[in-house]
């Protein structure tokens, strides 16, 4: 039996811990964001966020049984005439072959290696890239190499993707890739303010280390995956850790090529999650 509350906190977050505190030990629960809030100014325009909770306790939903008056049953009137029986035409309905429906592959999202290729970078840039990395590694105490192909192409520009090798140089990474973040931003910053050009505000170099985004790309996109199908299987939403926009925006392009499920992020600055939503939900059987 499924039974609907609502509940309001100041964020998505602390609703969703509220409703788990609450109705967890009732039965298995699923959450609809109804209202994601507003943060307001100064706590002026303030909006508290609302979410509807559905519990279901698994026992069968009981009916009250209508309550009938007997009414008394009609004399049966002899018959004085003998009806004869016409044969009942059977109206057969033409047969219809089985619909095969053939599945159609959704497109694959691109990579991170594929977007590379969209952005412009020249050889000036790039080497005022690198030049600023050493600089900067060296003067917080790791001896590393820095690395970028300055090969130019057919149209005069060159790859993008700059890499730091040597000892010590997973060290630049940190949890979850917040110290390799940092240093692409700081870049970046460098290339915006010193390089020349119409362009330079588009101007964007990626730092790597030890194949770290490409990894991570591939761990996040199996994690979609594995998060869409359980939305679909258990018929709920599904709600992500937070993640930087880089990382949000690998998980919603991967969820795209899903069918049946969609996504929007919920939160504000650094605690930004990802919610998965299952559409088209389907109610569960009645228990007979």
């Amino acid at each position: 039996m499924k039974s609907e509350f609502t509940l309001q906190a100041k964020t998505v977050e602390e609703a969703y811990a509220k409703a788990n505190d609450i109705y967890s030990s009732l039965g298995e629960i699923s959450i609809e964001v109804i209202n994601s809030g507003k943060k307001g100014f100064m706590g002026i325009g303030r909006v508290l966020a609302e979410i509807k909770v559905i519990v279901d306790d698994g026992k069968p939903e009981i009916k009250p049984k209508k309550q009938t008056q007997d009414k008394p049953k009609p004399q049966e009137k002899p018959q004085n005439k003998v009806q004869k029986e016409q044969p009942k035409q059977q109206n057969k309905a033409p047969k219809t072959e089985p619909r095969v429906e053939k599945k159609v592959e959704a497109p694959k999202a691109p990579t991170m290696q594929e977007k590379e290729e969209s952005i412009n970078v020249t050889v000036e840039e790039k080497t005022l890239a690198i030049n600023f990395l050493k600089g900067f590694i060296k003067d917080i105490g790791f001896n590393c190499e820095v690395k970028g192909d300055l090969t130019v192409n057919e149209k005069g520009f060159v790859s993008r993707l700059i890499t730091i090798e040597g000892e010590g140089a997973a060290n630049l990474i940190g949890h979850r890739g917040e110290m390799l973040d940092a240093l692409q931003y700081l870049s970046n910053l460098c290339l915006a303010r010193k390089s020349e050009g119409d362009h330079k505000e588009y101007v964007k170099v990626i730092i790597d280390i030890e194949n770290y985004r490409e990894k991570r790309e591939q761990t996040l996109r199996a994690l979609a995956r594995r998060m869409a199908s359980k939305a679909l299987k258990y018929q709920r939403n599904v709600l992500l850790e937070p993640m930087n926009p880089y990382e949000r925006m690998i998980i919603h392009s991967e969820i795209q090529a899903i069918e049946g499920v969609s996504t929007h992020s919920v939160g504000y600055d650094d605690n930004r999650k990802i919610v998965i939503t299952c559409e088209n939900k389907k109610r569960a059987p009645k228990k007979q």
